[in-house]
């Protein structure tokens, strides 16, 4: 039985060795050696993590029935180890993991709900590069809200395009919450100046920290399948 399945993932396709540089297994987290490349396996279902180490996928498929699924994804794909051969995979709706789609709505939702606020407790300053700095970056505000819609829009089934995206716009944010502190350190501090601050603290780690306990109970399912 054993055998069967190595020849039947043997005749799987073999990953990018380009893609993969630098990952690792998504089940042991062990990083992926491309001088092996004899060794790993590239599953059915071409999701961003499709990638294992042999060893592992045949483990998960001798530890009990309907074990026949990438453990990134959850795509069900079926295997006929007697006769060795490659069948079709059970197609799915979308090729985007449901904790990336959740990562992406709870910052897309708290993102914009930020920028709203900020928008709102924008005031004019006595301070000329003050006000000048409020006033682009209330422009800019206004700019990333539209930039979310896009991503909402045009990227909500490309789970690889998706996380490149979030991490431009993290970046994105953290630059406009650098310009923020710099604006409030040239004007005296007010109500308004309070809230911004509160406002952009509590929502940019309100954020972060929901994409690392997302993320980490995501790692925990795959090491326990």
């Amino acid at each position: 039985m054993e055998n069967n399945i190595i020849q039947y993932l043997e005749k799987l396709k073999k990953p990018d060795n380009e893609l993969i540089k630098d990952q690792e297994c998504p089940i042991c987290l062990e990083p992926f050696d491309l001088e092996l490349s004899n060794t790993l396996v590239m599953l059915p279902c071409n999701c961003a993590n499709s990638t294992y180490h042999m060893t592992c996928i045949t483990q998960m498929l001798q530890s009990g029935k309907n074990k026949n699924f990438c453990p990134y994804c959850k795509t069900i794909y079926k295997i006929n180890t007697e006769s060795v051969t490659v069948v079709a995979v059970v197609p799915q709706p979308s090729n985007m993991p449901k904790h990336t789609t959740y990562i992406l709505f709870v910052h897309i939702i708290s993102n914009t709900l930020m920028n709203v606020i900020n928008i709102s407790m924008s005031e004019d300053y006595e301070n000329t590069r003050a006000d000048v700095l409020s006033k682009i970056l209330s422009i800019c505000y206004f700019c990333k809200m539209l930039v979310n819609i896009c991503i909402l829009i045009h990227l909500k089934n490309n789970a690889d395009q998706m996380k490149s995206h979030l991490h431009l716009s993290y970046a994105i944010q953290t630059v406009l919450f650098v310009a923020l502190i710099v604006m409030l350190s040239l004007t005296e501090f007010n109500f308004n100046s309070g809230i911004m601050s509160v406002n952009n603290v509590f929502f940019c780690f309100g954020d972060l920290a929901f994409r690392i306990t997302v993320e980490h109970k995501c790692i925990n399912r795959v090491n326990a399948v």
